[in-house]
């Protein structure tokens, strides 16, 4: 037990997850592969690990020539360097998995993070891969997309549910490509599946309304909120307090929540928005639903409403 205690803690300490199966088989990275040449490029895999990004691409004729470096390496063609510190210089193309690991995660177990202004380390590489190469793919968290980063040269964005990554976490995880220069939109991907473009998608997000006033977590507050799909169906609805009243009402609470909005017919608006949310998820296929730990039954991720997202549809039952 100790041993397995003391590799967990390493690989958290140093952000790791060594990527397993093999995402560039799918079409959508195929034809971003070809449209650069990347298989006569020389390709550099900064956060290398086991290396078996590279392994992944030889094993389907996408790299000839390539780079790896890692602050530990576990493979004998890793050559050991700190990239946070000394990023590699002279590629043009970078393919990596960049170390996860929060900000806030960091400072409560008191590990070293680097001077950055984003809250998890890897949206800090994903920077310096950006900074130093005209074309990068990384396989992220799948919300990033959420955290509006590097949108101008965003190309792809591959949600990933059939490809088995890794075997030591089951965050959602997403391929996304990024090009040398700022991009006209970016296309959405479910494996395979191309959803749409991220402009036309964006359109039906409800329209914030600024002058409504609404509190998350009133204690007196009369409409409620469940945030999040069960492990069976999307279930993400607004409902009666009555439904959720064992929860206890706590400024941090995100699953669970009570409304003051003023709203005084309750079960009118919630009638109303339920049917909102069912339409606008099946007019987004839930892209706009962060997508969190663990697959529902039907095989589509569970997902979960911001607050932010919630205040807009509360918004549009407000201003009618």
């Amino acid at each position: 037990m100790e041993k397995v205690v003391e590799k967990d803690l390493t690989k958290r300490t140093k952000g790791q997850y060594y990527t397993l199966g093999n995402p560039f088989s799918l079409a959508p990275f195929i034809d971003w592969a070809n449209s650069i040449g990347l298989s006569s490029r020389k390709i550099l895999e900064p956060f290398a690990g086991a290396n078996h990004i590279i392994r992944s691409l030889q094993s389907i004729g996408m790299c000839n020539h390539s780079d790896s470096f890692d602050i530990a390496p576990a493979d004998v063609d890793v050559v050991q360097q700190n990239t946070i510190v000394s990023f590699p210089k002279g590629y043009d193309v970078c393919i990596t998995n960049p170390p996860w690991l929060a900000k806030n995660s960091a400072t409560r177990l008191k590990l070293s993070f680097p001077d950055s202004p984003y809250d998890d380390l890897y949206k800090h590489c994903l920077c310096l891969c950006l900074q130093h190469c005209d074309y990068v793919a990384a396989l992220i968290p799948a919300s990033f997309l959420h955290s509006n980063l590097f949108r101008k040269r965003l190309s792809r964005y591959i949600l990933l549910h059939s490809e088995s990554i890794f075997n030591d976490t089951d965050n959602p995880v997403c391929l996304a490509l990024f090009d040398k220069d700022d991009v006209e939109d970016t296309c959405i991907f479910y494996d395979n599946k191309f959803i749409g473009n991220l402009s036309s998608l964006e359109t039906h997000l409800p329209i914030p309304w600024k002058e409504c006033k609404i509190t998350f977590n009133d204690p007196l507050g009369k409409l409620g909120l469940v945030t999040f799909d069960n492990t069976r169906e999307p279930s993400i609805r607004f409902c009666n307090v009555e439904e959720i009243h064992h929860y206890p009402v706590k400024h941090s609470s995100r699953y669970f929540v009570r409304i003051e909005c003023g709203i005084e017919n309750i079960p009118a608006a919630v009638s109303t928005l339920n049917g909102r949310i069912n339409t606008f998820r099946n007019e987004t296929c839930d892209l706009f639903l962060t997508p969190f730990k663990g697959i529902r039954k039907d095989g589509f991720y569970r997902r979960r409403m911001s607050f932010e997202l919630a205040r807009r549809f509360v918004g549009t039952v407000i201003d009618n």
